[in-house]
């Protein structure tokens, strides 16, 4: 029997038991989540913390999954993939224990980091066998039009029943029932997963534990800057200012300490590449309508009055357009087609959902209307994962992309995001305060009973939330006029200029004897001329 075993599962295992295991077992590890969004309201009332405590914890499940990119490959080789499984999930387990008995934020937000580091070693396990199921020929673009698909509609949906399932009993239960799915997820493990290695044995010596330690507060410090920076008014909070400052010295570190390493810990040289920076300001744009989420539910839940279920139960109307757009991008990289068209359509499937989210803020709004905002957000959010993530990363050498993936992969899920989430939610409370300064003017006290001011309070704070919600999707519209023409201009790995040039290279020879054969003839010609003129003198 040989001594290293790229697979997963030994060999007495059937290949259709196999690929049920491991469509399980990726089922079950996405939806390892240390906090779910449509839980944080109960979460927030039971526990008596600030939201932007959970929604820290949340940033940094994405952190520690960023942080553990770079160790993918050395975990890998050092260990064997069941005592990688075994170790994950029984972290995982604890953890999820640990969360849901634990009344303290802080903890919460530390049990996060370290499910999101240990989650993706789980998630590389099973990513890497799909990929040369799903695409035998290696093709990354068709992987990437069925696995992102896949991958978002059992988030939307595990998030719906999980906040049906807390809505029912309590916010911890979710996170029980997960600590008992990860210890059955070890039994199978132990049972049928082969205890080989996957290739040579190599050890920790070269990896810079420092380095991670830094990248981690890099963004660490980041997450809190824009989890409480509207709540600590920004700038005028002395640990907003720790914060911002600790961001730039993290990273300046960071940088310098990759100049003196052989080895380094992530690699900032694939920036350079023209499609790796337009790809990254690509994510940035898309942040701007992921943000925008916080809009909704301030919509759907402050003015509406939905529930923590009927306000989940939106993300499962994205399913039909998350299907439609795996679907036109498996099909188009089949034809081999130019990305450009592919990810306007992505923004103009933002972009309409932005224009209906603005004329929908109203105080009365029946259910389905929300079902084609949704879905055009359900498919622009598919399209733009599959392409920009497929342009970002096209022809990057596979060392290079595994030492910067990392960085690449918290500027999308986290950094794009939280960026303009915190900035969408200052900005509407901005304007929430100008439209109650406006529409105070209507009010005099003087003419009006105290109680009839009061009662008229709740209505002044509707209308605001409305008026103030209307300006922001204005802006995002106009906003994504810009992103759409920038889309439109750009090249996208094409050759946007051609001029014919031309060159005697290819022609010199024929060129060479045309032109001797000229000279000799007009020399012929010259020396007859001269002949018959002397013979006349």
């Amino acid at each position: 029997m040989s001594d290293y075993n790229k697979g997963l599962y030994k060999s007495w295992v059937p290949k259709p038991l196999q690929l049920l295991l491991i469509l399980v077992f990726t089922i079950l590890i996405m939806t390892l989540n240390p906090v779910n969004s449509g839980n944080i309201s109960m979460m927030v009332g039971d526990l008596g913390i600030m939201p932007d405590y959970l929604m820290m914890a949340n940033f940094a499940s994405f952190i520690g999954m960023a942080t553990a990119m770079p160790l993918i490959l050395r975990v890998k080789m050092r260990f064997r993939t069941k005592e990688i499984m075994v170790t994950s999930l029984a972290v995982s387990a604890v953890l999820s224990f640990v969360i849901a008995t634990t009344n303290v934020a802080e903890i919460i937000i530390a049990s996060a980091l370290i499910m999101g580091f240990f989650k993706m070693f789980m998630m590389l396990e099973f990513i890497l066998p799909l990929m040369f199921i799903l695409s035998p020929d290696g093709k990354r673009g068709r992987f990437y039009a069925i696995f992102y698909p896949f991958s978002i509609i059992t988030g939307n949906v595990a998030g719906y029943y999980l906040s049906k399932l807390a809505y029912h009993t309590t916010w911890q239960y979710p996170h029980l029932l997960t600590a008992a799915l990860c210890l059955v997820l070890i039994m199978i493990t132990v049972i049928f997963q082969h205890n080989q290695r996957f290739a040579r044995k190599l050890p920790f010596s070269q990896i810079d534990w420092l380095s991670m330690v830094f990248f981690a507060g890099t963004f660490l410090f980041m997450a809190y800057f824009l989890s409480f920076g509207k709540t600590l008014n920004w700038f005028q909070g002395s640990s907003i200012r720790v914060s911002f400052w600790g961001t730039l010295i993290s990273f300046a570190l960071l940088a310098l300490r990759q100049l003196s390493l052989k080895r380094s810990y992530i690699s900032f040289g694939i920036f350079t590449k023209s499609n790796v920076q337009s790809g990254l300001l690509m994510l940035l744009f898309t942040g701007v309508f992921l943000g925008a989420s916080s809009l909704q539910s301030s919509f759907a839940v402050g003015i509406l009055g939905y529930d923590m279920v009927t306000n989940s139960s939106l993300n499962i109307m994205m399913i039909p357009g998350v299907i439609v757009a795996g679907v036109v991008a498996f099909y188009w990289f089949k034809a081999e087609r130019s990305l450009k068209m592919l990810v306007f359509s992505g923004f103009a499937a933002f972009f309409l959902n932005s224009v209906m989210m603005y004329f929908m803020m109203v105080p009365e709004l029946s259910y389905i209307s929300w079902l084609l905002p949704m879905v055009l957000k359900g498919y622009g959010l598919c399209a733009l994962f599959i392409a920009v993530w497929f342009y970002t990363c096209d022809k990057l050498e596979m060392e290079a992309m595994l030492q910067a993936i990392g960085l690449i992969l918290v500027f999308r899920s986290f950094v794009a995001t939280a960026v303009f989430s915190s900035f969408l939610s200052w900005l509407q409370y901005q304007f929430q305060w100008e439209s109650v300064q406006n529409l105070a003017v209507y009010m005099d006290g003087n003419l009006m009973s105290a109680q009839t001011a009061l009662s008229g309070y709740k209505s002044i704070q509707l209308n605001a939330i409305l008026a103030a919600n209307k300006k922001v999707y204005g802006l995002i519209c106009i906003a994504a006029i810009g992103m759409m023409i920038y889309v439109l201009q750009h090249h996208f790995g094409r050759v946007r200029f051609s001029r014919f040039r031309w060159t005697k290279a290819r022609f010199t020879g024929a060129l060479r004897r045309r032109k001797d054969g000229n000279v000799k003839i007009l020399r012929e010609r010259v020396e007859e001329l001269e002949d018959g003129a002397g013979a006349v003198l």
